[in-house]
C-alpha cells in the first residue's frame, strides 16, 4: 500500500469518506460533512486506487503521474464540497492491490469513527469484491454506512425501524441531517395486522429516546420488503439498518431484504453498527 496525504490531521470524531467516482462524490461527502459537522468531528476522503495483480505497487508508485492527476481532481472536489460544512478535512490517495479491504485497513490505521461509501453493483470504493470479503465484513472496524444512489437530497427522509444497534446509527444519521440540513424525518414500524396500537407505542419510545421526538410516526402493516419498498418510495432518503446478519455481508450475499430496496428509485442509506463497539466509543469515539 502507497500514500499520498493532504490537509488537516486536527483532533475529533473521524468521518472517513471513500470516494471512487466524480458521479457519486458530492453525495458521499455532503453525508459524511453532515455528521461530522454534527458531531464536531473531521472528515478524511481517501481514494483507493486499485493497481492490477500482475503490477507492482512500488512499479505503479514509480509511474501514478496520471494517477494522482485523476486523483488530486477527484479529491479536490471533495475538499471543496467539504467547506460547505465548515470543518476539517484530511484527503489520502491509496495505491493498493484491493478494493474494499483497503478500505477496511484504512478506517482501522487512521482510527476512524465512521466510514462512508457507496455501493454500485459489484464494485466498492473503486476496487472489486474479494472473496474474502464475506469474512471481513464480520468484523468491522467502525460504523459504515453504504449509499446505493448518485444523489443526496435529505429534505425528506424515512427511517425505519424495528430496533437494534445499527437502527441506533440510522437515527444518529437523521438527527444530524434534521440538525445540518433541516431534513423533514419519518419513523416507520411494520407490523401484523392487529399490533398497530403495540407497533406506535414502540415507535413513540423509540423517537423519544433517540432525540426524534419531533419526527413524524408512520406505523404500517403488511410484509417488512415489501411495505419497505412501497412506501420508501414517497421519500427523498431511506435509511435502513442492518440486521445481525452484517450489513456487508448481505449485500455480498444478494439477501432477500436488500433486493427488495434495491428497486427503489429513492436513494438508500444501509447503515451497519459492529456489535461488538463499546458504548464508550459510541459516546466518545474511537479516540
Amino acid at each position: 500500500m502507497f500514500e499520498t496525504t493532504n490537509g488537516s490531521g486536527d483532533e475529533g470524531p473521524t468521518v472517513m469518506v471513500a470516494v471512487s467516482n466524480p458521479r457519486t462524490e458530492s453525495a458521499l461527502v455532503t453525508l459524511a460533512g453532515a455528521i461530522a459537522r454534527h458531531e464536531g468531528g473531521r472528515v478524511l476522503a481517501t481514494h483507493v486506487v486499485t493497481v492490477p495483480d500482475q503490477t507492482s505497487l512500488e512499479k505503479a508508485a514509480e509511474n501514478r503521474t496520471g494517477l494522482d492527476e485523476s486523483s488530486e481532481e477527484l479529491l479536490a472536489a471533495a475538499a471543496a464540497d467539504a467547506e460547505a460544512f465548515d470543518v476539517p478535512i484530511e484527503t489520502k490517495t491509496i495505491l493498493s492491490h484491493r478494493g474494499i479491504e483497503e478500505v477496511f485497513d484504512a478506517a482501522r490505521t487512521n482510527d476512524a469513527d465512521t466510514v462512508v461509501m457507496g455501493y454500485g453493483g459489484t464494485r466498492f470504493a473503486g476496487g472489486r469484491v474479494e472473496g474474502s470479503l464475506d469474512e471481513v465484513a464480520r468484523d468491522l472496524p467502525c460504523d459504515f454506512l453504504v449509499l446505493d444512489g448518485r444523489r443526496l437530497d435529505p429534505s425528506d427522509v424515512l427511517v425505519p425501524t424495528a430496533g437494534g444497534p445499527s437502527s441506533d446509527l440510522s437515527a444518529e444519521v437523521a438527527a444530524a441531517l434534521r440538525n445540518v440540513s433541516d431534513a423533514d424525518l419519518t419513523l416507520l414500524h411494520v407490523v401484523e395486522p392487529g399490533d398497530e396500537a403495540a407497533g406506535r407505542e414502540f415507535l413513540a419510545d423509540w423517537a423519544a429516546g433517540h432525540d426524534l421526538g419531533d419526527a413524524e410516526l408512520r406505523v404500517e402493516t403488511g410484509d417488512v420488503e415489501e411495505t419497505l419498498g412501497r412506501v420508501g418510495e414517497e421519500y427523498d432518503l431511506v435509511i435502513v439498518g442492518a440486521t445481525e446478519r452484517g450489513l456487508l455481508s448481505r449485500i455480498v450475499r444478494g439477501s432477500l431484504a436488500y433486493e427488495a430496496i434495491e428497486t427503489l428509485d429513492t436513494p438508500v442509506l444501509l447503515a451497519e453498527r459492529p456489535s461488538s463497539r463499546s458504548l464508550r466509543e459510541r459516546l466518545f469515539g474511537r479516540r
